[in-house]
């Protein structure tokens, strides 16, 4: 493709002057056009992509490395790193705001990894996800996946989506936050309740045990949730 027509595409691409790599992603695939990698591997950078397009009084006012300095320096000052907590901290200091970081490295994230701080951020989400899981507790009953998820739309909290992904799953979720409904049995009570199962059953096996407890109810230690099983092979 002709340089003049490269050119011609980064100008339509861009918005009020500004061409970051993700809105020339985003444009180029709904229109013919080099892709990102492309670009780079035929200019070099993406300063160079700017500049060749007449876009680089976009060009940053600091340099990668000024910016993941002053990453790190607000992590460490605020505990923190989300996007919206930098963008407050940056206002009132001469540091790169929260545009110049993605615009020079293309999104939030990919300036967390230069900058060696996604652990922090996936910390930050964690802490995010828990505190939502506990207000939803509040409002809740039973807190069950469904509710949840009408609940976290209704209040642009964390997704059922991200709490599993975190997590591992909905139960291990509330497993390790400490709001899971489920009992925990103590040996006595398991073993009593192998001794009533026993005295009931003609022959007490693990299958016969779970029939026996699906129809005395939940009072029972469940042969999914505990040792039971295992006491009986």
């Amino acid at each position: 493709m002709e340089e003049k027509q490269v050119v011609k595409q980064l100008r339509t691409a861009a918005v009020d002057g500004r061409l970051t790599i993700h809105m020339y992603q985003q444009w180029q695939k709904r229109n013919d056009g080099p892709t990102v990698l492309e670009l780079l591997e035929t200019y070099g950078s993406w300063a160079n992509v700017l500049r060749l397009a007449g876009l680089d009084n976009q060009m940053p006012r600091f340099t990668k490395a000024e910016v993941v300095r002053a990453l790190r320096r607000a992590a460490k000052e605020m505990g923190s790193i989300t996007s919206a907590d930098y963008r407050k901290w940056a206002l009132d200091r001469d540091v790169p705001s929260l545009t110049e970081v993605v615009i020079l490295f293309g999104s939030w994230k990919v300036a967390l990894i230069e900058a060696d701080l996604l652990g922090m951020m996936a910390k930050d989400q964690k802490c995010e996800i828990i505190q939502a899981l506990l207000e939803a507790s509040e409002d809740i009953e039973p807190l069950t996946s469904t509710a949840y998820a009408k609940w976290a739309r209704a209040r642009q909290q964390p997704s059922i989506t991200k709490v599993v992904r975190r997590f591992g799953s909905w139960s291990q979720a509330l497993e390790e936050i400490g709001l899971s409904n489920r009992k925990t049995f103590t040996e006595d009570e398991i073993l009593n309740a192998l001794k009533e199962a026993d005295e009931e059953l003609a022959i007490l096996s693990p299958w016969g045990y779970e029939m026996w407890q699906k129809k005395m109810g939940k009072g029972r230690p469940s042969k999914k949730f505990n040792r039971c099983s295992a006491l009986l092979t």
